[in-house]
């Protein structure tokens, strides 16, 4: 008995680049909390383990040229465009 779906190598491709702005949405949010947590006092810092959206809004307001927010965003659009393009394709062509 074999136990196969088969799934074209465009769903394939765009889960993989999915995956792949996930990961570069994680380092950039990474990167940011880096910076932020240089500038804040110790008792305001935040922990790489537990963060939230607080991120983006506090590097924003300590960091307001950097471009850092404006690829975090694209990631974000990006890797949902990636996934609505798997289940969209996954449904449409079953």
């Amino acid at each position: 008995m074999q136990l196969t779906v088969p799934v074209s190598l465009r769903v394939v491709v765009a889960g993989c680049l999915f995956a792949s702005f996930a990961i570069l949405a994680n380092m950039i949010s990474f990167v940011m909390i880096g910076k932020i947590n240089e500038r804040v006092p110790e008792s305001e810092r935040i922990s790489y383990l537990w963060w939230g959206t607080e991120v983006r809004t506090r590097f924003k307001q300590l960091y307001p040229k950097s471009r850092l927010v404006l690829l975090l965003d694209s990631c974000v659009v990006l890797m949902v465009l990636c996934f609505l393009f798997m289940v969209i394709r996954d449904l449409v062509f079953k």
